[in-house]
């Protein structure tokens, strides 16, 4: 028996099945898809790190710099010093000390908390460097005899005599790195907490 309203159940139910199904997020109520795949750390954190300059071997990222690079902008910054002070005053005097214990404190502040214990082993490798080299070069004690005891005395004696700026800038980059370290050491706690505890503990835990 043909029923005249059957025409009109079947498109009904084509029209039914024709409509993909709803998808409801995983997400709480009231928050689309796209806020939920922003919440994803995965997802924020390749945002955040595709606009910052690429990392290199000396600046390493924009988080701060290397123990490589440290060093280099000490030797630099304490070789011109150096050279200023021995073409004005024919031995090592203010301007190594200031530009020397200046960049160490500069590099202490900027470079990357995994390289803190870097940098603290720096100065003294670098005012080696640097007194090896005027010692040698351009020597402030002795005859100026070119034999290689005369040349260890003179190196040994710039090392002795401007002992007081390598003290001054290892207890500084020394008493930098110990805060930094503390500081980091402390957010790093503070984000493990917060990542082990779960989105939703996260909003409903009250304002203080």
């Amino acid at each position: 028996m043909h029923r005249p309203d059957a025409l009109e159940i079947r498109g009904r139910y084509l029209a039914f099945v024709s409509v993909p199904p709803h998808r409801q997020s995983a997400g709480p109520p009231g928050r689309s898809a796209r806020a939920d795949r922003f919440d994803d750390p995965y997802v924020r954190g390749s945002r955040t790190r595709s606009g910052g300059p690429p990392p290199t071997l000396f600046t390493g990222s924009r988080r701060g710099l290397t123990a490589l690079g440290t060093a280099l902008v000490v030797l630099v910054l304490g070789g011109v010093g150096a050279a200023i002070d021995t073409a004005a005053f024919g031995s090592l005097k203010y301007c190594f000390g200031m530009l020397f214990i200046g960049a160490c404190v500069l590099v202490a502040v900027r470079v990357h908390t995994d390289d803190l214990l870097g940098v603290v082993i720096m100065p003294p490798l670098v005012y080696a460097l640097i007194t090896i080299g005027v010692g040698y070069l351009h020597p402030s004690t002795g005859d100026g005899s070119t034999g290689l005891r005369d040349k260890a005395i003179d190196i040994a004696s710039e090392m002795i005599l401007h002992a007081p700026i390598l003290l001054a800038a290892f207890v500084l980059v020394t008493l930098i790195a110990l805060f930094r370290g503390r500081r980091a050491q402390v957010a790093r706690r503070e984000r493990m907490r917060a990542l082990a505890t779960p989105p939703g503990d996260r909003r409903r835990r009250p304002a203080r």
